[in-house]
């Protein structure tokens, strides 16, 4: 067809494996080739005008509430809708047609954070790109090709028994001891801990969903520790809620801060008070509880556990030493030359 004609253009072909064929309500083979590119983009042309990041935003989080997902993931994702709308502000990508990889990449790039921490938040970019797609806004995801940057994780060190107990000898009161043991002795999370409710303690056993996955836990305690908790003047219904807020994360805050200033008082690094919860874990599965159980009492799958706790599986070492005891044999003869 000759570029001198003026006939409607239309976008045939595949796109991403499926046959895709639309007009381009163009009759310019300038304009035509433009939009292909866009199309090829991810970019669907009769809205290109439409839709802006920030709306696309703000129907995404509707979304995510309308979904009920839990506070904590919320809030992650209204993290990312400001850093996204910020950043489209500053270098002028108002419209959802303009974040190619290349404007991804230089979002990313934005970004002052861990290497762990930027690879959760690729990941909820990618989720709100995924989005935009359902609704049929763009046909390809910006963010998709790009790599997560390289971690190196750590273990999950459990505090040593002497830590724990100069750890507990610096609490300043009852309430703070009955907080620590409590870490110790449930092995929750800091953020459940900080807002147990005294109606979860129920004779000698705490009773609650975990905040992270609503999984159902049942925890027995030690006497000592229900005399502590029961001797305590509950405030707002809580045992150890410290201010006047109730947030998860103000409440969590205001603990992890403490513990954290405990640790240096007392020289333990890492001063990380998740480090109860590998305590207890690491104790269980030394003492040959099985992967399923210790699972049931954090509120985790079998398969986390063994993900983050195998060094300390009895049955699983045990077996390590058999074999490699069995490399002993026959004995290597050492000959002097």
């Amino acid at each position: 067809m000759s570029k001198q004609c003026r006939c409607p253009l239309w976008a045939t072909g595949t796109l991403e494996g499926a046959p895709y064929r639309k007009s381009l309500k163009t009759r310019s083979f300038e304009r035509a080739e433009q939009l292909k590119r866009e199309i090829e983009n991810g970019n669907k042309p009769e809205q290109l005008k439409s839709i802006t990041i920030k709306d696309a935003l703000a129907a995404f989080i509707t979304d995510c509430e309308a979904r009920n997902l839990t506070p904590k993931t919320l809030s992650k994702y209204r993290t990312l809708q400001k850093r996204l709308n910020d950043f489209a502000v500053v270098e002028r990508c108002i419209t959802l047609a303009q974040w190619t990889h290349e404007r991804v990449y230089g979002f990313r790039a934005s970004w002052k954070l861990s290497p762990l921490t930027a690879s959760k938040e690729l990941g909820h970019l990618r989720t709100f790109f995924a989005f935009c797609i359902q609704n049929d806004w763009i046909t390809k995801n910006p963010a998709k090709s790009i790599k997560a940057p390289q971690l190196k994780i750590k273990p999950r060190l459990p505090f040593g028994e002497k830590e724990i107990q100069n750890i507990l000898a610096k609490a300043e009161d009852d309430r703070e001891l009955a907080f620590l043991l409590t870490l110790r002795h449930t092995g929750l999370r800091i953020g459940d801990a900080s807002l147990l409710r005294v109606s979860q303690l129920q004779e000698n056993r705490i009773h609650l969903y975990t905040t992270k996955a609503g999984t159902p836990v049942s925890i027995l305690i030690p006497d000592n520790l229900v005399r502590i908790l029961k001797a305590q003047p509950p405030k707002g219904g809580y045992f150890f809620l410290r201010g006047e807020s109730t947030h998860p994360h103000t409440a969590s805050d205001l603990w992890r801060k403490r513990i954290k200033a405990i640790c240096k008082e007392v020289g333990i690094v890492p001063d990380h008070p998740h480090r109860f919860r590998h305590s207890l874990a690491a104790d269980l599965l030394s003492r040959g509880v099985s992967v399923e159980n210790v699972a049931a009492i954090l509120g985790n799958s079998p398969a986390i556990v063994v993900k983050h706790y195998s060094q300390w599986i009895s049955s699983r070492q045990d077996a390590l030493d058999v074999a490699l005891q069995s490399t002993w044999k026959p004995a290597l003869q050492i000959v002097k030359k």
